[in-house]
C-alpha cells in the first residue's frame, strides 16, 4: 500500500515539472540551397550516339551531351542534303546551370561543368519515334553540405516531321531549392556560309507578347538593327525563342512559365578578332524546389528546319503522335522568320519563282523572267517617270530665271513656281512616285533573292555562279600581295555597275549639273554595296538595269520624233 502511494506520488510529481518546465521546440529542417555544381568526371568528346530521321540527323557527345551534328536532310535537293547547322565550336548544349542574379551570369563553373560532364545515353524507337535519354550525376553543394543529384536531358524525335520534344528532369536525394536555374539554350546556328558578308544571324524571342531579335556578326541588312554588343534581357517570361541563319531555323517553346531570357554578345580576341564566344541565349526557368521523393522536369516543344510557311504549324499527323505540338504558337513561329513587313510581297515573288522553276529548271533564268514581268508591270509607271523628268529639265531655264529674279523674296518665288507648274501641267513631285511605290517591291526582291531556302546552292551558270545565295567568283588575289592578298574578285557586281553608270548616262537631269555629277557617281556607290551580296540579287539588278536602258533608248527615240514633228 505504501509502495502504491509512492509510484502514484512520483507519477503526479512527474506530470507537474511537464507542465511547469517547457520541452525543446524541435525546428523546421530547412531546405538546401545550393550555389554551385560539382560533376564526376569530364566527358569523352569523341563517344558518340546518332539518331536518323527523314528530316535531319543528330550527332550527340558524351561531352556535356552537346549536339556535336544537327544535319539538314533533304532528298528534294540533293546539293543541300547533309548540310549542318552546327558552327564548330557553337555546339548545342542545351546546358542546365545554376546562375547567380538571373541572368547569364554563373557562380563557380556551374555551366562549365554541365557543358563538359560526362553523360550515359539510352536509346529507345518506336515506329513514329526515336528517344535519347541522357544522364549525368551531379553534385550540389550548400555551404559544408553536398547533395547526389542526377540531371538528365531527353530528346524524342519524330521520324517523319521535323519536330522534336526536349525536357530537363533533375532528381535529387535531398529536397533542394534551386535558385535562378538557368538553360544555355542556343548559339548561333549554320550552316556558316562562304562569304563572311553575307552572314545574317541572330537570336530571337519573345518579351511581353513581343518577338525581339538580336543579331550577330555583321547585322541583317535591312530594317534591321545591327549585332548585339551588350547583354539583353527579356522584362517578363518567355514564350517562345529560337536560333536563326539565312535558310535555317531552330525554334522551341517551353510548356512551363519561364522567368526571362538574356542574350550574351560574341566575343572576340582584341587583337586577332578570333571569335572566342559565339553569340548565344539563356533562358531563366526561375526557383525550384526540388523533392527528394518528386523530380522537377522542364518541357520544350521544338523544329528545326527551312524558313517555311508551311512549316509554322506540324500538321495532323505530328499532333497525333505527339500531341503537345498542337501547342506550337503559328504567330511567333511565322514572326521569327523576320522577312520584314515586305513579307507578303516576298513570298509571291518566291512562289513566282518556284513556278517558273517548274517550267525551267535553273533559278538564275527565273529571277530574269522575274525582272522582265515586274519591268512590263511597272513600264507606264516608269514612263511617266521619265516624260516628268524630261518636263522638268524642259523648264529648268525658266526656273533659274525665277530663282535670279526673287532670290530676296522666297514667298513670291515659291508662288511664281507654283504658276508656272501650273502652267505648263508639270508635277514636281510625279518623278519620285513611280520609285516610291516600287521600293516595296524592291526590298522584297532584296529578302526573296537572298534568303530564299531554293536559292541556297543552286547554281546559275556552272563555273562562274554555282551558287546563286553567295557572290560569283571569278578568282582571288595571291594570298602573297601586300593589302590585296586574297581579295576575291566577282565579275557580276562590275557588269551591274557598268549598266548602270551607261543607264545613268542615258537618262535626262533636270538640267543641275551638280546633280549630274552626283548621279553619275551612284553606280560607283552601288559597286560598294552590291559587290559581296549574293549574285542572285546581283543578277537581278543588273538585269533590271539591262531593260531600263532598253526602256531609256526607246523613251529618248520617241521623245526625238515628237521633237521633229514639232
Amino acid at each position: 500500500m505504501l509502495l502504491s502511494t509512492r509510484r502514484r506520488a512520483l507519477v503526479a510529481g512527474a506530470l507537474a515539472l511537464l507542465f511547469v518546465i517547457p520541452l525543446p521546440v524541435l525546428s523546421e529542417t530547412k531546405i538546401a540551397e545550393p550555389l554551385s555544381m560539382q560533376v564526376a568526371k569530364r566527358g569523352d568528346e569523341k563517344v558518340t550516339q546518332t539518331i536518323e530521321t527523314d528530316h535531319f540527323s543528330v550527332t550527340f557527345s558524351e561531352q556535356g551531351a552537346r549536339i556535336l551534328e544537327f544535319k539538314n536532310k533533304d532528298k528534294a535537293y540533293p546539293r543541300r542534303d547533309g548540310a549542318n547547322i552546327v558552327i564548330p565550336g557553337t555546339e548545342i548544349f542545351l546546358a542546365p546551370y545554376l546562375g547567380a542574379t538571373g541572368t547569364a551570369q554563373y557562380v563557380g563553373g556551374n555551366l562549365g561543368a554541365m557543358m563538359y560532364a560526362a553523360f550515359s545515353f539510352s536509346k529507345e524507337e518506336t515506329q513514329d519515334t526515336v528517344k535519347i535519354k541522357a544522364s549525368a550525376p551531379v553534385v550540389l553543394v550548400a555551404d559544408k553540405n553536398k547533395i547526389d543529384a542526377t540531371f538528365i536531358k531527353e530528346f524524342v524525335f519524330l521520324k517523319r516531321s521535323p519536330y522534336f520534344k526536349f525536357s530537363v528532369e533533375i532528381q535529387s536525394n535531398s529536397s533542394v531549392k534551386l535558385q535562378n536555374l538557368m538553360l544555355y539554350a542556343l548559339p548561333m546556328i549554320g550552316p556558316k556560309p562562304e562569304n563572311q558578308g553575307n552572314f545574317r544571324d541572330y537570336h530571337h524571342y519573345t518579351d511581353q507578347g513581343k518577338v525581339e531579335f538580336a543579331y550577330a556578326g555583321g547585322g541583317g541588312g535591312f530594317g534591321c538593327g545591327g549585332s548585339t554588343t551588350s547583354e539583353k534581357i527579356s522584362k517578363g517570361p518567355t514564350d517562345f525563342f529560337g536560333s536563326s541563319s539565312r535558310f535555317l531555323i531552330l525554334n522551341m517553346q517551353p510548356l512551363f512559365a519561364t522567368r526571362s531570357a538574356s542574350i550574351t554578345p560574341e566575343q572576340r580576341n582584341a587583337d586577332t578578332k578570333q571569335l572566342l564566344q559565339a553569340q548565344a541565349l539563356h533562358v531563366n526557368m526561375g526557383d525550384i524546389i526540388v523533392e527528394k521523393s518528386k523530380p522537377a522536369r522542364f518541357e520544350f516543344i521544338g523544329y528545326m528546319g527551312p524558313k517555311f510557311d508551311e512549316n509554322t504549324f506540324p500538321n495532323d499527323d505530328a499532333r497525333k503522335v505527339m500531341p503537345d505540338l498542337g501547342k506550337f504558337n503559328k504567330n511567333y513561329f511565322s514572326k521569327s522568320f523576320d522577312f520584314g513587313i515586305t513579307e507578303p510581297i516576298r513570298d509571291i515573288i518566291v512562289s513566282a519563282l518556284t513556278l517558273l522553276y517548274k517550267l525551267i529548271p535553273n533559278y538564275g533564268v527565273g529571277i530574269i523572267l522575274i525582272a522582265l514581268l515586274l519591268k512590263l508591270a511597272f513600264f507606264p509607271l516608269n514612263q511617266k517617270q521619265a516624260e516628268a523628268m524630261k518636263r522638268m529639265g524642259e523648264l529648268q531655264p525658266k526656273i533659274k530665271e525665277l530663282n535670279e529674279k526673287y532670290k530676296n523674296n522666297p514667298q513670291e518665288k515659291q508662288r511664281r513656281m507654283m504658276e508656272l507648274y501650273k502652267v505648263h501641267k508639270v508635277n514636281p513631285v510625279s518623278g519620285c512616285l513611280p520609285m516610291l511605290i516600287q521600293l516595296p517591291v524592291f526590298i522584297a526582291m532584296y529578302s526573296a533573292f537572298s534568303d530564299a531556302y531554293d536559292l541556297w546552292k543552286s547554281p546559275f551558270i556552272p563555273g562562274w555562279i554555282p551558287d546563286l545565295s553567295q557572290p560569283d567568283h571569278v578568282f582571288s588575289l595571291p594570298a602573297t600581295w601586300p593589302y590585296v592578298g586574297g581579295f576575291a574578285v566577282h565579275l557580276l557586281p562590275v557588269v551591274m555597275t557598268l549598266s548602270q553608270y551607261f543607264q545613268t548616262k542615258l537618262t535626262p537631269t533636270s538640267g543641275d549639273e551638280n546633280q549630274r555629277k552626283i548621279m553619275l557617281l551612284m553606280p560607283f556607290m552601288m559597286l560598294f554595296l552590291f559587290y559581296a551580296m549574293p549574285s542572285g540579287v546581283v543578277l537581278y539588278w543588273t538585269v533590271q538595269n539591262a531593260l531600263s536602258i532598253a526602256q531609256q533608248v526607246y523613251t529618248n527615240k520617241k521623245n526625238a520624233k515628237a521633237a521633229v514633228k514639232a
